[in-house]
Parts: C-alpha cells; structure tokens; sequence
C-alpha cells in the first residue's frame, strides 16, 4: 500500500465526523495528495483522523458516489483514475454557469467590487512561486467564488463544486509555475474586460479561461497515463 498522510487536510468546521473526514479525503483526491490508483483502507484512514470507522465508511460511500473511489468487495478500494470524460463534462458545466455570472458581474460590479477581485490577484500573485500548488489553486478557486458572489447569485459557485472536483484533478496536474502565470494573465485578460464593462469581452475571456483544460488534456494524459482511465477518450 502506498503511504498518504491526510491528516492536516481534516478541515476543523466540520460538523460531524462524516464531514471531516469526508472533506479531508475530498481535498487529498482533488489536490493529487491522493494520487489516482491509490490504495486506501478505512482502518488507516480512521488512525490517520482519530476517528472510528463508521464515519470513514460513509465518507468512502460518498466519494464513490462522485466517482472518486472504487469500492470492491473483497479486494483493495482504490481512488479511481482520471475519467477524460467526467473532466469534460465538469468544465462543460462550469463553463454555462461561469459564463452568466461573468456576463452579469460586467455590467453590475461596484468600485468595492472591483477591489475585492484585485485584492484576490494580489494574493494569488503572492502564491505563484509557492511550492505547495494548494496554495495558489485556493486563492484562484476565492476569485472566481467573488464573481459568483458579484453576479448575485452565491449558490452558483456551491453547483460549481459539485461538479467540478474531476476538472480539478486534471488542473492540478498543470499546476507548474510557469502554467500559475498564465492563469493569472488569464485573470488579468477579464479583469480589463470587467473594468471596460464589456460582457461580450468577459464572456470571450471566461470562455478560453476554462477551455484550456480541452487543449491541454491529451498531453495531460500522455504525461500522466497511469493516472488516466485506459478505455477513456476524448470525442472526435
């Protein structure tokens, strides 16, 4: 078995132990702390968190359910690969949703709102050359909560996590610092489009933002092919 430590990723707001754990295990998959393939047993994982099993056997229940977890009986559960498709799908949906909101931020956003998205690239330029990818992938997760949150629509970034979590294992595996300061350009591309109070400009930048990840993917998986379902392509 391949050795993990999630113990620091147990987010302490959790309010029950299926949360905690269930957070912790959803943070380590999508941050690759967890790499896809890995094997990982409930007594390990309860030792890890200081927790009983039955809280780790639900967590794994629901991880399953978002595809992230292989349960077999009989034989070792394992965090399931990267599904080209499911990665697909997730930016699909972001992309509708993201697109709205933008399209709304440019033409509703205050000064107070434009100082909050600033202050959010400032922190995300503080994070480039972190070692820990974590950190810059949380501050560009909080700008694109903001404009979410500007549009005025708050639930819609709660549906983008739902679906986004298999876009994220793939963007991870880009995390390096040269790609960082392309997305902060990315960042910087809208933020003028923003500022212009063009929605036809914002909507073209978010477009190619979350796109990339279609450019990227298949030299994603050529670099990374243990980490990739092996029957999974993408659509002609």
């Amino acid at each position: 078995m391949q050795d993990y430590d999630i113990a620091a990723l147990a987010l302490p707001q959790a309010q029950t132990a299926t949360d905690q754990v269930f957070d912790a295990l959803y943070n380590a998959v999508v941050s690759l702390q967890l790499p896809p393939g890995t094997k990982v047993s409930e007594a390990e994982i309860a030792k890890q968190l200081n927790v009983s099993r039955q809280p780790v056997r639900d967590a794994f229940f629901r991880l399953s359910k978002l595809g992230f977890l292989s349960i077999r009986p009989q034989r070792a559960t394992l965090i399931s690969k990267i599904s080209e498709r499911a990665v697909l799908d997730a930016a699909f949906v972001r992309t509708a949703l993201e697109v709205e909101c933008i399209r709304l931020v440019a033409t509703r956003h205050t000064e107070q709102d434009m100082a909050d998205l600033r202050a959010a690239l400032d922190r995300q330029v503080a994070a480039l050359d972190n070692p820990d990818r974590r950190a810059f992938h949380i501050q560009d997760e909080a700008f694109h909560q903001i404009l979410c949150r500007i549009a005025g629509h708050v639930h819609v970034w709660e549906l983008i996590l739902e679906h986004k979590a298999h876009m994220d294992r793939a963007r991870f595996l880009t995390l390096s610092v040269s790609h960082r300061r392309r997305v902060l350009g990315e960042h910087l591309a809208l933020m003028e489009a923003l500022e212009a109070r063009d929605p036809e400009a914002a909507e073209r930048e978010m477009r190619a933002h979350l796109g990339n990840i279609r450019v990227v993917l298949p030299g994603l998986r050529a670099e990374n092919a243990a980490y990739f379902e092996e029957e999974d392509t993408l659509p002609a």
